[in-house]
């Protein structure tokens, strides 16, 4: 039962990105930021890639453990 709910955490953290994305993005349109605010959406973004690819290793080869550069950008304390 834990696995499943492992699972089903992992599934509802990757719809609740995507929708929460879709909701945001398209209100996007006209928008200007200045380097700033680009830079703070790209160290984000590093983080949300970061995630993403740390999840994908624990799921399709079993490496869950964080070596200190991903945890330090996990953490937003580095890139």
């Amino acid at each position: 039962m834990e696995h499943s709910a492992q699972f089903m955490d992992l599934v509802a953290a990757c719809a609740q990105f995507v929708a929460t994305a879709g909701r945001i993005v398209p209100n996007l349109r006209g928008e200007d930021y200045d380097d700033g605010e680009r830079e703070t959406i790209g160290r984000g973004l590093s983080r949300v890639r970061a995630a993403a690819d740390w999840i994908e290793n624990a799921v399709t080869r079993g490496e869950v453990d964080l070596d200190e550069q991903l945890e330090k950008l996990l953490k937003g304390s580095g890139e």
